[in-house]
């Protein structure tokens, strides 16, 4: 009888670890991708296509962030693209995999260009 219980211990100890595991894995490999705007303009319907992953943001004010976490689904090039008024701007970022993750920042400026940094 005790060595039984002993067992369902171990099995069950053995699975909670097996759990944590694979969901601390889990979140090593979520995209972190910080939208912020740097200039006084507001930039209207952001999108972002990134690990095939679509976002929109619709308005981003004056020093106001975005900030998107996901897991890649597909092996590719991302994109981002905003409007100031009328005109649209867009950018590349850079490739996302489902086995690895990315940490960036994208800088949304007045004049249109579109900052990107990876972050370490």
């Amino acid at each position: 009888m005790k060595a039984s219980s002993i067992i369902k211990g171990a099995i069950l100890l053995i699975g909670l670890v097996m759990i944590v595991g694979y969901y601390c894995h889990d979140l090593s490999l979520r995209n972190k991708l910080l939208l912020k705007n740097e200039g006084s303009a507001i930039w209207k319907k952001i999108e972002l296509k990134a690990g095939g992953r679509y976002f929109i943001v619709h308005q981003l004010g004056p020093g106001e962030t975005e900030k998107l976490v996901f897991h890649s689904h597909l092996e590719d090039g991302g994109t981002v693209t905003g409007h100031i008024g009328q005109n649209i701007y867009e950018s590349e970022l850079g490739y996302f995999t489902p086995n690895l993750s990315v940490d960036m920042t994208i800088l949304l400026n007045d004049d249109g260009s579109i900052d990107i940094s990876e972050d370490s």
